[in-house]
């Protein structure tokens, strides 16, 4: 965050807003106003989650944050998808949805999804850990414990189409039924200026 002129930087609920703060005859235009999404997170935009066709929630944003990679400029979003890998079973597939950008290829730079599992008759409560081979899941008998099988995030450029389609998802697959509830959050970079459309399933 830059460093203010003053002491009079404040956080505004809403930048479209003039506020005037008590004992001060400043207002918003005169001094740096951050929203408290924007402090939180950097999107400039809040992530809208739609409801897809397996249940999943999933959307994309674009965030403040651009690239330089070797003098070609890239902008920056954020897929996220929450979903329940159930009923219990050997493997399950979501698909997530597409993201169909203008020009080129899309590169997934940071990846904070999550899995949360049941541990009740466990050590209790939840377990949380990353999406990722390992990932502690449960079943019936409401205890966690490691997936010994797959558990990713499927970036497919499916053969028929170009390269700006990316059709996602969500794969896991293990001997022994199981199920969780899966927190998708991803950042990626895309040549700056190009557009990027999400469709969900």
């Amino acid at each position: 965050m830059a460093t203010p002129q003053s002491n009079e930087q404040f956080v505004g609920i809403s930048p479209s807003e003039n506020l005037t703060e008590r004992a001060s005859r400043l207002t918003n235009s005169q001094r740096q106003i951050y929203t408290y999404e924007e402090l939180m997170s950097g999107a400039s935009g809040a992530t809208t989650l739609d409801i897809g066709t397996q249940a999943q929630l999933a959307g994309i944003s674009k965030l403040a944050a651009t690239y330089n990679l070797g003098g070609i400029e890239y902008d920056s979003y954020n897929l996220k998808c929450i979903t329940s890998l159930t009923p219990e079973a050997t493997s399950h597939v979501v698909a997530i949805g597409s993201i169909e950008v203008g020009a080129g290829n899309i590169f997934f730079i940071s990846n904070r999804s999550n899995i949360e599992s049941v541990d009740f008759n466990g050590f209790g409560g939840y377990t949380n850990n990353p999406l990722n081979f390992g990932a502690m899941v449960d079943d019936a008998t409401e205890v966690a414990r490691p997936l010994s099988g797959v558990f990713y995030i499927n970036q497919e450029n499916i053969p028929t189409f170009p390269i700006e389609f990316n059709a996602m998802y969500i794969v896991a697959a293990d001997a022994a039924n199981f199920e969780c509830d899966a927190y998708v959050d991803m950042d990626f970079i895309v040549e700056k200026g190009t557009t990027v459309e999400f469709t969900i399933a």
